[in-house]
């Protein structure tokens, strides 16, 4: 059974949703290792200040990955569903 444009726009989202979670966590990554690097020579109040700050925004960061990541597997779940429903074919 050919899949309903529903689908395949579906299934196209849920990708680049995943695309987009993979670059989350790589650029994510990045920026606590580029942090990690910094905190070695970077001394002071200014200091202590930024790193307050990148500490909250990373934090807030990774809560925004981990929603998603819920997001992309509830969306996985309906997409299943309805596929399930569509291969079962109209009930007379």
């Amino acid at each position: 059974m050919a899949e309903t444009a529903l689908l395949v726009t579906l299934d196209e989202y849920a990708r680049q949703l995943e695309l987009h979670l993979a670059s989350l966590r790589d650029k994510h990554q990045e920026l606590e290792q580029a942090w990690a690097r910094l905190r070695d020579v970077y001394q002071g109040e200014g200091a202590q200040v930024f790193g307050e700050a990148f500490q909250s925004a990373s934090s807030r960061l990774a809560d925004y990955g981990s929603q998603t990541a819920l997001i992309a597997q509830q969306l996985q779940a309906k997409i299943d569903e309805l596929r399930a429903f569509e291969a079962a074919g109209p009930e007379i």
